[in-house]
């Protein structure tokens, strides 16, 4: 049985994702009490929230997405596909806490052990993913991206981890080593990744038009371009940069509003507000080094953009993947898609996420942190609850899990 080119033999296990997934919930809940109390103990960083979200959240949601889309989208099978992504789950998971710890701390010890065991979790996988691609015999546009972007990962991840050694003084040019880092991190690595999957997503969810082909698989070469001149200190640097992410959000946007689908679809919903971060967060790039403040909103609106998108897509994936997995096992009862997450709960996370981004944006002139910070700690708990409870439905009606179901 094969639907929408997702066939059993080609998806992995349920666990793998859902591992993942859940991983990325619970890391991004710690993280929303993390913060306010780091606020109110005086112990803040910028760091802190930016990795918060970046790794805790957007890194094992995005790892966990790419061992399903790398053999049903891309063709490219990951044997074994439960040991390695142990392994992998477990040097992530491992790095993370005292990473985490290290910038609550503030104790570069914690934070080298916890940035080696990031980085080795990143090589392991991303190698091991870019092997499985790099076999492929052709690419499309969101295969080739997802290749262009592992890539970026690693070089941020080694990056990253020369910078740590940079403040026990290994190292110098840490200015330099801090720009690299962000560039290929947030526009190579998740910018990216977005980008290619919404090449093939787009098309496929909303039924729109297809991106032009010579754009879609030339994208990774423009981009890698755009971040090259990006590096040098000028404003006037970072415009081809700034140029192709707002004409990307301009195509998508366009496309979604054309679409040949009329019906009602709350994912469509978060995609509008994913890519109207993304655009809001453009000048306040450009402006990053006139004024701290905009450094900080352009970090604020770009973490709003990759968080709502992926609230969105998780919510949609996790539903999809219970119902198609307990359709191919032959679970008595299969729910649908619908009854996976209950609808309500989606809408809240969207009104939630919807409401942060306000508060946000809003925060230079109300200065009411207390009403983001609230609004933070609602939309991860509220999210982390319909995914958790979404992936445990799988887990209850499966009978590889309950075999006398």
């Amino acid at each position: 049985m094969t639907l929408r080119g997702l066939s059993p033999s080609q998806a992995p296990p349920f666990i793998v994702v859902s591992g993942f997934f859940i991983t990325a919930c619970l890391l991004w809940l710690l993280g929303s009490f993390v913060i306010p109390f780091a606020l109110l103990k005086n112990i803040w960083s910028l760091p802190l929230l930016v990795h918060v979200n970046t790794v805790g959240l957007a890194l094992f949601t995005m790892m966990g997405a790419l061992f399903q889309m790398l053999p049903v989208v891309a063709g490219a099978v990951i044997e074994n596909p439960k040991r390695k992504a142990l392994i992998s789950w477990s040097l992530l998971f491992g790095g993370y806490l005292p990473f985490l710890s290290g910038f609550f701390i503030k104790s570069l010890h914690l934070l080298l052990i916890g940035g080696f065991f990031l980085l080795t979790g990143v090589l392991y996988t991303s190698l091991l993913m870019l092997h499985r691609l790099i076999s492929i015999k052709s690419y499309t546009p969101t295969s080739k991206g997802m290749k262009f972007a592992l890539l970026y990962l690693i070089l941020g991840a080694i990056v990253g981890f020369a910078l740590l050694l940079s403040y026990w003084g290994f190292l110098p040019y840490r200015a330099v080593l801090l720009k690299v880092h962000l560039a290929s991190m947030l526009f190579g690595w998740v910018f990216l990744l977005v980008a290619s999957v919404s090449f093939q997503v787009v098309e496929m969810f909303f039924v729109t038009k297809p991106y032009a082909r010579n754009y879609a698989m030339n994208f990774p070469y423009f981009l890698t371009a755009a971040l090259f001149l990006s590096l040098w200190d000028s404003l006037y640097s970072r415009v081809p940069l700034a140029l192709l992410v707002l004409f990307h959000a301009f195509l998508t946007l366009r496309r979604l509003m054309g679409r040949k689908r009329k019906t009602t679809d709350k994912l469509l919903h978060f995609w509008y507000l994913a890519f109207l971060n993304l655009t809001v967060s453009v000048p306040f790039y450009l402006l990053k080094d006139v004024d701290e403040v905009f450094f900080h909103y352009f970090l604020i609106s770009f973490g709003l953009f990759f968080t709502t998108l992926i609230i969105g897509m998780m919510l949609r994936i996790v539903s999809f993947l219970v119902w198609f997995h307990l359709s191919n096992e032959g679970a008595e009862r299969v729910p649908l898609m619908s009854e996976v997450i209950n609808q309500r709960m989606v809408s809240l996370c969207l009104y939630l996420t919807a409401l942060l981004s306000v508060s946000l944006y809003s925060l230079y002139f109300t200065k009411l942190y207390i009403l983001p910070l609230s609004l933070y700690l609602m939309s991860a708990f509220t999210f982390s609850f319909c995914i958790i409870r979404g992936c445990m439905v799988y887990f209850r009606e499966s009978p590889l899990y309950n075999p006398s179901v």
